[in-house]
């Protein structure tokens, strides 16, 4: 009779497997090789989704700021010639109208109704300047990358 020798351990040491069991199969290297590719390809996609998306924001934010610069001079050199102007239309209209109705309260409404305009012509004139100032182009980009991603079907990584 033969008798089968098996490892059995020592001393309470547990038994070493042996090298067949260590050993991976040509399709599981094969796998884990396909998945670090995919891996990679994935990071590489979107470090350049992010390299474009931070030079469409630095981009943006320079035209930005240059508006922004631009708005302010432009500002500061209208305020004195707008000043005098206004006034001085606001006397003519209140002087054109005394004359034609000869009411002082008709001439100070119609000056009032004429501040009132303005007033309402300057401030939809801000409120389309900063609608502008919001990087539009950024956010649509990014608006795009993420429904890519959402829409991104599982199976393209494997």
């Amino acid at each position: 009779m033969t008798e089968s020798v098996e490892s059995k351990p020592q001393n309470g040491e547990p038994a070493q497997p042996e090298a067949a069991d260590t050993e991976l199969s040509p399709d599981a290297v094969k796998a884990v090789d396909e998945l670090l590719d995919h891996s990679v390809a994935w990071l590489r996609q979107l470090l350049a989704a992010g390299g474009e998306l931070a030079t469409l924001l630095r981009l943006e934010l320079q035209l930005t700021l240059g508006d922004a610069r631009r708005m302010l001079l432009l500002t500061l050199l209208l305020v004195p010639l707008l000043l005098f102007t206004w006034l001085l239309l606001g006397a003519l209209a209140g002087w054109l109208i005394w004359l034609a109705s000869a009411s002082v309260s008709v001439a100070l409404s119609g000056v009032l109704g004429l501040h009132a305009l303005g007033l309402w012509l300057l401030l939809r004139q801000l409120q389309i300047y900063q609608r502008s100032l919001g990087f539009r182009r950024t956010k649509a980009h990014l608006k795009r990358l993420l429904q890519g991603a959402d829409h991104e079907s599982p199976s393209a990584d494997s």
